[in-house]
């Protein structure tokens, strides 16, 4: 069986549309633990990294839970669990901010990856995943991409203010986020691993197509080249919402795969993908998978295919799905094998 995911990614044909559901804390919900056990132990979370693919038979998958915590939670940012049963997602503590006016980041120590918070247990649980799976199925790592990382670290609100009003101080901080993802990327790609990067906080729905190349283009194309440079052959670029205002200078990060959510438009992607020589996921929205029978998602999967004109570098994934949705609703969004890409 091919590596769908890589053949897309390369732009090459393969024998279907490559199936990328985003799938993170209902990982924990197929060995009937909850995401803030999983994503604190590496037996847990190989193991329902495992039970995912299993169960789903993706053609790539990331090995995680709460992605954006954990570089944030090595800089020494508080991160709240909760204890079983509840299943909320872990998120950063109130308060936890370590980008202060008082602590500004030359301050501050860049977490080694061999022994900061979870980075090392994420390290070994990727690698593990990754020999225990084969090379047919790509398995990633994941990263905070720079500006996101830059709002955990700062807090969003603060980081926004300071935008418009200290431009200076946000740059600082987004420069000191960049080297904390390069450093631990360059530990994934030490162990010959490959690691996506996630920048939801660089959302047009959360700043503006201007704010994105004043403040974020430039760290997040430095990231790509040092992790390219480190030895990965890929980067994934992964921004939710509506990024059709952006995509652009989104093209320009130099991400190999970047994300057309539900929010965007295969007609704006299509052109500018196919002109960059990128690959792009096209996303069918998690509320649409919960409130759609599963004829519906099937039709819905044929007409997003057939809206990519055969594009080699077209993938289909999904929103992020909710912890316990009912998993013949994400399988309905795995496109037939007959569903090629030509």
């Amino acid at each position: 069986m091919p590596n769908r995911f890589l053949r897309a990614v390369n732009l090459e044909p393969s024998d279907g549309v490559p199936f990328v559901p985003a799938v993170y804390e209902h990982k924990a919900w197929f060995i009937g633990r909850t995401p803030s056990e999983v994503c604190r132990e590496g037996s847990l979370l190989v193991e329902s990294v495992l039970a995912e693919y299993e169960a789903l038979h993706p053609d790539a998958l990331v090995v995680g839970i709460d992605v954006y915590n954990v570089e944030a939670e090595a800089c020494g940012c508080p991160v709240t669990y909760f204890e079983p049963p509840d299943s909320s997602i872990p998120s950063l503590a109130p308060g936890s901010e370590v980008i202060t006016e008082e602590r500004r980041p030359r301050t501050l120590v860049l977490p080694d990856p061999s022994d900061a918070g979870r980075m090392p247990m994420i390290l070994e649980s990727t690698a593990r995943a990754r020999d225990a799976l084969g090379p047919e199925v790509e398995v990633m790592g994941a990263l905070s991409a720079p500006f996101s990382l830059a709002a955990s670290l700062m807090g969003g609100a603060n980081l926004f203010m300071a935008m418009a009003a200290e431009p200076a101080a946000a740059h600082s901080a987004i420069s000191f986020a960049a080297d904390v993802v390069t450093r631990y990327g360059q530990a994934f790609a030490r162990r010959g691993l490959q690691a996506a990067l996630f920048d939801s906080q660089a959302s047009p729905g959360l700043i503006s197509p201007r704010s994105y190349r004043e403040f974020v283009l430039g760290p997040t194309q430095r990231v790509v080249r040092d992790l390219t440079s480190a030895g990965m052959s890929y980067v994934p670029l992964v921004i939710g919402g509506n990024t059709d205002p952006i995509v652009e200078a989104y093209v320009e990060t130099g991400g190999n795969y970047l994300l057309c959510d539900g929010g965007g438009s295969v007609e704006r992607f299509l052109p500018a993908c196919c002109a960059a020589k990128r690959a792009f996921r096209r996303n069918i929205p998690a509320p649409f998978l919960l409130s759609a029978s599963v004829p519906e998602i099937e039709q819905r999967v044929r007409e997003e295919i057939e809206s990519a004109g055969g594009y080699e570098g077209f993938m289909l994934g999904t929103g992020i799905v909710p912890y316990g949705i009912p998993t013949e609703k994400i399988l309905a969004a795995r496109p037939a094998r007959s569903q090629n890409h030509s």
